[in-house]
């Protein structure tokens, strides 16, 4: 009976295919037998069956012990930067090797970080889509049954999941994309037929019907469908269904040791009054659950508010504490860690001191990874409306939005999806493409050459510098960084006061992933940097190698 016990515990640890002959147990891993253990034998060992699987779950993703302004995984600190070209990527496990060819790519660039929505939205040329991908629920007999999964749906989760594990590509998953459930219950309407095709509406399920609950309500939605709000009203027929499925998710991922997730409620969430309910509700209940299964599993959970209408405050000023949207996600102990990706909206300086804002704030009430899962092409300033307000910005500037959020000490960034033939729209981001994958590369390049993790955004350090010009990472007497966005005449002075070591500098040409100028500084009190070459991204690498 111990003998079982253990095996089940390792089996249930680790998720690996095992069979049994003779009293002998084979591991298996990518179709090859890795060990072997004999019941009578060697039964100790299976209990430190660690060797080849570091995955441990101790070893997930948390934030940094030494610094939790990042993330660490494997024990090891991590700068999670990614890029993408699907919210719901997950599907493309459906379709041949889409998702394997594009999770590599991603891997090659040096990227570690990836968005997943739970949606069932396809985009195509002609605008969204509800009616392409399949759902988490069995259609039988024309009706989805909201008690019977279907399999195809979450046997792609997992392969997502197990691939991205496999190359330690760390996840965002958004549990709820709550468009998905917005628009007309009885006709589709191009572009806005989410509620339409939805599981949860009455008309598309065997498990309820329109009198059942107050919230479910025919015709046209509000901008965020009240079938969201049941956690609120503790109603007894929809918030079980959507315990359920969150049940499932996590099921999923702990069962199987998925500890390369991190959890997001929602996309741009506008839902609630000034608590923000029911996102708290739902992050609670993420963590509780997970902890219900496993208390030694990381789970880390964020809300990502919308800052634009509707929105429980509107603001048009980004750093304004009294806004719930700005204050409650630091101060409700429901939520572990931010995203603030609507940021990435503003550009320019602005966008650089609304991250050092928030940064100051996040300091002030207890240090935490500060998010970006999506950065924006376009810009679409705090508080500005969606379809009226969005201007779009030059490649120059959306690739400076993500190297500012890392010299502003952000803890992740991500390209956000490209979206090149959406007809009569802003570029929504550069998301895995050649374009991205080079800043991707310099990334990397950047971040091999420093210590990151000992450095904090010091753009005191800088002078001679107009708006917008440069922006300095620091770990005072031992290493600085400076980018350069092009603009300004490119030049700034660097203090380097009380520092009697001579430092070596190389510069980094962002545009086309190469080194280039390197040599030793002179021992100065300040130095001045200029670029040195033509094209708008630089950043400057200052070390000292005593």
């Amino acid at each position: 009976m111990k003998q079982t016990l253990l095996l089940s515990l390792v089996l249930s640890l680790f998720s690996f295919y095992a069979y049994s002959q003779n009293e002998i147990i084979y591991m298996v891993k990518d179709g090859k037998v890795i060990k072997q253990y004999n019941l009578s034998a060697d039964v100790d060992s299976i209990v430190f069956y660690s060797d080849f699987h570091p995955s441990l779950p101790s070893s997930g993703i948390r934030p940094y012990s030494k610094n939790k302004h990042y993330w660490q995984y494997d024990g090891k600190p991590i700068l999670l930067f990614g890029g993408s070209d699907s919210d719901n990527i997950f599907h493309w496990a459906g379709e041949g090797t889409k998702l394997t060819d594009h999770l590599d790519i991603l891997k090659n660039c040096g990227g570690n970080y990836i968005r997943c929505t739970m949606s069932s939205r396809k985009y195509t040329p002609d605008g969204y889509r509800w009616d392409l991908l399949p759902y988490p629920y069995a259609k039988i007999n024309g009706k989805y049954n909201l008690s019977v999964w279907n399999e195809e749906y979450w046997d792609m989760l997992q392969t997502f999941l197990v691939e991205t594990q496999k190359r330690g590509i760390i996840v965002q998953l958004e549990v709820w994309d709550r468009w998905n459930e917005s628009g007309d219950s009885e006709k589709r309407v191009k572009g806005q037929a989410g509620w339409f095709e939805s599981p949860y509406n009455p008309n598309n399920n065997v498990n309820y019907l329109w009198n059942d609950s107050p919230l479910l309500q025919k015709g046209r939605t509000d901008f965020y469908n009240k079938f969201h709000f049941a956690a609120n009203s503790n109603d007894p027929v929809l918030l079980p269904v959507q315990k359920q499925f969150i049940n499932k998710i996590l099921d999923l991922i702990i069962d199987n040791n998925f500890n390369h997730v991190i959890f997001q409620i929602d996309n741009e969430s506008g839902i609630g009054d000034n608590s923000l309910e029911p996102d708290p509700f739902w992050a609670r209940y993420i963590r509780e659950y997970a902890e219900s299964k496993n208390k030694n599993f990381p789970v880390y959970v964020c809300t990502s508010r919308r800052f634009h209408t509707p929105t429980p405050f509107l603001t048009q000023t980004f750093q304004n504490w009294n806004n719930p949207e700005i204050r409650e996600p630091i101060l409700n102990s429901a939520f572990n860690f931010c995203d603030i990706s609507q940021n990435n909206g503003n550009s320019g300086q602005l966008h650089y001191d609304n991250l050092i804002w928030y940064r100051n704030k996040v300091n002030e009430y207890g240090v935490r990874p500060i998010n970006h899962v999506k950065c924006y092409h376009f810009n679409w300033a705090t508080g500005s409306d969606f379809n009226t307000d969005r201007t779009p910005a030059t490649d120059e500037e959306a690739f400076s939005k993500f190297w500012r959020a890392v010299f502003a000490g952000a803890a992740s960034i991500r390209f956000h999806r490209n979206t090149p033939s959406q007809p009569g729209s802003n570029r929504d981001g550069f998301g895995l493409t050649p374009e991205g994958q080079v800043h991707l590369k310099s990334m990397k390049m950047f971040t091999d050459s420093i210590n990151i993790f000992e450095m904090s955004p010091d753009n005191d350090l800088l002078s001679d510098r107009s708006d917008n010009e440069a922006y300095c990472l620091a770990e005072i007497g031992q290493q600085y960084a400076v980018f350069f966005t092009g603009e300004g005449n490119r030049s700034v002075r660097l203090n380097l006061s009380g520092n009697l070591n001579a430092f070596n500098i190389k510069w980094l040409d962002v545009n086309n992933n190469k080194w280039v100028k390197s040599g030793q500084l002179i021992e100065n009190e300040e130095i001045i940097l200029s670029s040195p070459g033509a094209g708008s991204h630089w950043v400057a690498v200052i070390i000292n190698e005593h």
